[in-house]
């Protein structure tokens, strides 16, 4: 008898299951009740309110989020770069760096990774109140180490070779640095660098659901006051500046610049470096400061946990990650197969940039209208906002790559669905889990924001032991959420390395 023998292709709609135990919840905790105020909300989005209140407001708020997503952005970008090549093995062949920095910098970006900038965001808050730069140093705090990780990444990809070369001949070391990671740094910049300015804008919004400040505070106010025609004026007006930065930095051409530029660029990285740690410091030492309840709570740990309700609340948190990994890298293949024509592909990338646009805790908070909170109701919110950014990649690839076997499956009368499954899908399962894999590292780190939302798991606990200052138990969430994120952060990578 053969045995069944998964490939990538069957694997990635194999998590479709988890709609089964997501759905029997969902079904039993549904009430009608909020029927009529979710139609309300889906109708305004073709009538937004727009006054000239409304457009003054939108403008003043839409100012607020750049000034927050492009600062926390520049900066981390910079010290992104600067930390990725403090933290790549071949910064250390070329110049003599003592070993146990890099040693120490790896620890630290990994540490300040596992944890999201919601997190920090709310501890932030607590400690200095509410104010634009805890938004910076919130969305900066966990981009640098991201952002580092990726271009430590690319630098490895240099050929030694032509490090032993310019060894060799005694080049400079410094200018002969700059000069070997500028293209790979350039690379990454203008691949990756302006996606996470997408990115920035997105969390900005979403921490202005907590009152920092820029659009998300006033798309929250609105939704509070049920006013969801005022509510899509401001996500309209989200849409657009993310659709026009996009635009504005596609036409940037990092490549084609003058020589000049290369030490130009050099001298403003090293201004804003000089400015962002004298901006940190005066952050640290100068602000109003809300005192801790009491200094030895962060020394010795005194925690009123009950161990068995933590317990729960940690397997919520790893139930939650799980089941929204499952639905981000299942759906979009399957909704594709099912609605596999150029209406159902229309309303598929459409459904999904409404996914993209809304925040999350918005989502959730809609779908509270008819529904009960629950795992199943935060592991839906959260796996549909990353299926839409899984599905954007995944069209992207299917529709640019070779059509050959597809046309030719055609021509021979073959199902149009098996056609795009064994003629154009299988060509991506394996690219598209690798990518899923790191998306399940990003969707780990939300949990946070739907645990403090969706009174689901760790993420309601932290908001808890925030309010009463217990700051003993938050460390000790902290470092739960932290050990979930990293541990999740090596099984993916493990996945990724067989999957590359």
């Amino acid at each position: 008898m053969n045995k069944l023998k998964l490939n990538p292709s069957s694997i990635t709609f194999l998590p479709i299951l988890v709609c089964i135990p997501l759905a029997y919840e969902l079904l039993i905790n549904f009430h009608i009740g909020g029927i009529e105020l979710f139609k309300e909300f889906i109708i305004s989005a073709l009538i937004p309110k727009i006054n000239n209140e409304i457009i003054i407001t939108l403008i003043k708020r839409l100012n607020e989020t750049i000034f927050i997503a492009f600062s926390s952005w520049l900066v981390s970008i910079i010290f992104g770069i600067i930390f990725g090549i403090l933290s790549s093995d071949i910064s250390y062949k070329f110049l003599s760096l003592p070993i146990f920095l890099k040693r120490f910098i790896k620890l630290l970006l990994i540490i300040t990774r596992s944890i999201h900038e919601i997190i920090w965001g709310l501890i932030l808050m607590q400690i200095y109140g509410i104010n634009f730069s805890i938004g910076i140093v919130a969305i900066c705090i966990p981009y640098i180490a991201i952002n580092a990780k990726v271009f430590s990444e690319q630098i490895e990809n240099i050929n030694l070779k032509t490090i032993q070369s310019i060894k060799q001949i005694n080049g400079f070391k410094f200018s002969s640095l700059i000069t070997l990671f500028w293209s790979p740094v350039i690379k990454t910049l203008k691949n990756f660098g302006l996606y996470r300015l997408e990115c920035a804008i997105r969390s900005t919004a979403v921490l202005g659901l907590f009152g920092i400040g820029g659009i998300g505070t006033s798309i929250f106010l609105s939704f509070q006051t049920l006013n969801f025609r005022e509510l899509w004026t401001y996500l309209w007006g989200l849409a657009f500046l993310i659709i026009i930065s996009k635009a504005i930095f596609k036409k940037i051409n990092l490549f084609n610049t003058p020589k000049k530029f290369l030490f130009n660029f050099v001298i403003v990285l090293f201004c804003i470096s000089l400015f962002s740690l004298c901006f940190f410091v005066y952050f640290i030492f100068n602000k109003n400061i809300i005192p801790f309840n009491s200094i030895n709570n962060l020394l010795i740990l005194n925690s009123n946990f009950n161990s068995y309700d933590f317990l729960k609340l940690f397997l919520e948190t790893i139930l939650l990650s799980l089941f929204s990994s499952g639905v981000a890298v299942s759906f979009p293949p399957f909704f594709i197969l099912i609605f596999n024509n150029k209406i159902g592909i229309l309303i598929i990338r459409s459904i999904s940039f409404l996914f993209r646009l809304i925040p999350p805790p918005i989502i959730i908070l809609v779908l509270l209208m008819f529904n009960d909170p629950s795992i199943s109701l935060a592991a839906l919110t959260l796996g549909l906002h990353n299926a839409a950014i899984t599905s954007k990649l995944l069209l992207v690839n299917l529709y640019t790559q070779d059509k050959n076997e597809y046309i030719a499956m055609q021509s021979l009368g073959v199902a149009k669905r098996t056609s795009w499954l064994f003629g154009l899908f299988v060509k991506q399962a394996r690219s598209y889990l690798a990518y899923c894999a790191y998306r399940s590292d990003i969707i780990i780190r939300e949990t946070a924001i739907l645990g403090v939302i969706g009174s689901i798991g760790l993420g309601w606990q932290l908001q808890e032991s925030l309010s009463s200052f217990a700051w003993d138990e938050v460390i000790i969430i902290l470092f739960a959420y932290s050990s979930i994120a990293i541990i999740g952060e090596l099984i993916n990578g493990k996945i990724k390395s067989n999957l590359t």
